[in-house]
């Protein structure tokens, strides 16, 4: 997998992509800040929308809270002159209800919690309950939620307002807001109200609520406390309710530090939740977009550049192999460049093959020159043979008999040498183990008796060699064979033997053995001379071939080993070829190396020969 991503991070169009994906990464940058910079804008006007509507919503509590209010201020500032005289205080509160039915009851506590004064009686002895121990202790305006009034046995919102002797507490006043003259303003919201409106007062204790109070307390937020509102200014915020809801909070002060109202609504009702930024979709267009920007450039440049590069690959590599030219694909679709390009391309090997025409016309040439010339020469040698013959039978010397026999088998090898050059080279090349087939028979069918008492052995592997290698290689195996003809013995048990085998040795060696049995001589059609001329010649041709020659005699058996070297193919050519895609037999028409040269040194080891 690795392997595979390394190979595609090569490619051009990734090259492009990544190199475009860089130039537009600013552009999407900038867009993502303002898509960001726009919801935030959103979510202001959202937040802003929202608490409008939570104030609009909560206008008719405000409008009674601040009558209470008002009232009770009213009422606190000319008590002190009439709460001394019970039935004009309880006349001017009955009065004061009367007047104003948003109230059901409106009275005055002492200070020692004694109900001094009420629209519906006094003396009742307060001075046991919560309302009144809160306001001696800390006598300041609050509001509370009281579910079951003493004196309408109702629920209703109770107004407390101190009354001041200079800075000593001297009682205070309690009007009430029956909870059913809320409900009424509840129904008169518009239709964008709220889902649910709830008011609550400085300590965090719920006054009303539009859905009603007996579950009110699972319609709040959940981890939010209502009097952590208290005192900050009017804000919204998305959150869960505490039976797991998720909607949209909008806290505004009714009375500052009195009072406050909360509006919620489903979070799907609104465009943006204030409070929380809804990155999904906005984020994900200017990303969706820069990647459709890189993907329609990764397809231009794969449709555009990389697929008519290949297919141009391919058709270098159809013509490397095959030598044909095919039709380029796309025609006039293709970019001016690329026809350009391919038009060389079609141009440059359209050469290639005029030039390659014109070498093998030249090479056939050369070949059948050499070809003619090996003929001649070999006919050259075969009436120089002819020669020898004809002096051979008019000599009666035994000795220049067989100096001129010699002489004949020598010129004889060479005729045959140069008759299967011309018959067995190609390209240059010779097959040696077809030449020294050839030359070792000619030399065994002229030596041996027509009885067939000796067994032969002949091994000849597959083996290519230049010509300056292939001659001294065939006439040193026919000196060596020679020899092996002229001293050949019977051996102790079995029949006598020659054996003469080439083969191919690890790494670029070759190994030529010619071997005989020893024993009782034969009487063979090679005569048996002395002159050690053989023994020269064998040991020039090894050193022409830069072999090294071993010669042995044991158990019966007389060896002649060589060991040469061939010529091998340039190994990091043919690899680099291979993997280019060339075939194996380009590679092996390319690659064979020529010998080393010995021009000067080789003449005059022919001529020693």
């Amino acid at each position: 997998m690795i392997n595979r991503l390394r190979l595609v991070s090569r490619g051009l169009a990734f090259r492009i992509a990544a190199l475009l994906a860089l130039a537009l990464l600013p552009i999407g940058i900038i867009a993502l800040a303002q898509t960001l910079q726009l919801i935030e804008e959103s979510n202001r006007r959202a937040e802003a929308s929202l608490l409008a509507m939570t104030s609009k919503a909560a206008g008719g509590e405000e409008g009674l809270i601040r009558i209470g209010f008002g009232a009770a201020q009213a009422l606190a500032s000319f008590m002190p002159a009439i709460r001394d005289d019970p039935e004009l205080c309880e006349s001017t509160l009955n009065r004061f209800l009367k007047d104003s039915d948003a109230f059901s009851f409106a009275g005055y506590v002492n200070a020692d919690g004694i109900l001094a004064c009420a629209s519906a009686g006094g003396g009742l002895d307060l001075s046991g309950s919560e309302r009144y121990q809160k306001m001696r202790d800390k006598p300041r305006p609050r509001t509370m939620m009281v579910r079951e009034s003493e004196f309408s046995e109702t629920s209703v919102i109770g107004i407390f307002l101190p009354v001041m002797n200079g800075s000593v507490y001297d009682g205070h006043i309690s009007v009430s807001l029956p909870h059913r003259r809320l409900q009424r303003a509840f129904a008169e919201l518009p239709g964008d109200r709220p889902v649910d409106l709830i008011t609550f007062n400085e300590e965090g204790e719920v006054l009303t609520s539009q859905g009603g109070l007996d579950d009110v307390e699972l319609r709040l937020p959940q981890g939010r406390p209502l009097a952590g509102f208290v005192g900050l200014p009017q804000t919204a915020f998305t959150g869960r309710t505490v039976d797991g809801q998720k909607r949209v909070f909008a806290v505004v002060p009714v009375v500052s530090n009195l009072v406050y109202a909360m509006g919620s609504w489903k979070q799907e009702r609104l465009a943006f939740a204030p409070g929380a930024i809804n990155l999904a979709m906005p984020v994900l267009f200017p990303v969706l977009m820069w990647l459709a920007c890189l993907a329609i450039a990764y397809l231009a440049v794969e449709r555009l550049v990389i697929r008519p590069t290949r297919n141009l690959r391919a058709r270098m590599l159809l013509f490397m192999r095959s030598r044909q030219i095919s039709p380029p694909k796309g025609g006039r679709s293709l970019s001016t460049e690329l026809q350009e390009i391919d038009e060389t391309w079609e141009r440059l090997a359209g050469s290639v093959l005029v030039d390659e025409a014109r070498l093998e016309d030249t090479i056939h040439d050369k070949n059948v020159l050499l070809k003619e010339v090996h003929h001649r020469v070999k006919n050259n040698l075969q009436l120089i043979a002819s020669i020898l013959n004809m002096t051979i039978r008019k000599t009666t010397a035994p000795d220049t008999k067989t100096t001129l026999l010699d002489v004949r088998n020598r010129v004889m090898s060479l005729a045959t040498l140069h008759q299967n050059l011309y018959e067995t080279s190609a390209e240059g090349r010779v097959r040696a183990d077809e030449l020294l087939h050839a030359v070792v028979g000619r030399v065994l069918n002229a030596g041996l008796l027509r009885d067939g008492g000796v067994r032969l052995d002949l091994n000849f592997e597959p083996t290519v060699l230049y010509p300056d290698q292939a001659v001294p290689l065939s006439l040193m195996a026919s000196e060596a064979v020679t020899n092996a003809l002229k001293y050949i013995g019977k051996p102790e048990s079995g029949k006598p033997w020659i054996m003469v085998r080439l083969s191919d040795q690890e790494g670029a060696m070759s190994y030529l053995e010619i071997a005989n049995s020893t024993g009782e001589p034969l009487n063979v059609a090679i005569p048996v001379s002395s002159s050690g001329l053989g023994e020269q010649l064998i040991k020039a041709f090894a050193h022409q071939l830069d072999g090294r020659l071993e010669t042995e005699t044991n158990d019966g058996v007389y060896r002649v080993r060589l060991w040469f070297p061939r010529p091998v193919a340039d190994r990091r050519r043919v690899e680099g070829l291979i993997r280019r895609g060339v075939s194996d037999a380009s590679v092996e028409s390319v690659t064979v190396a020529a010998p080393p040269s010995r021009s000067g040194q080789t003449d005059r080891r022919r001529g020693h020969c």
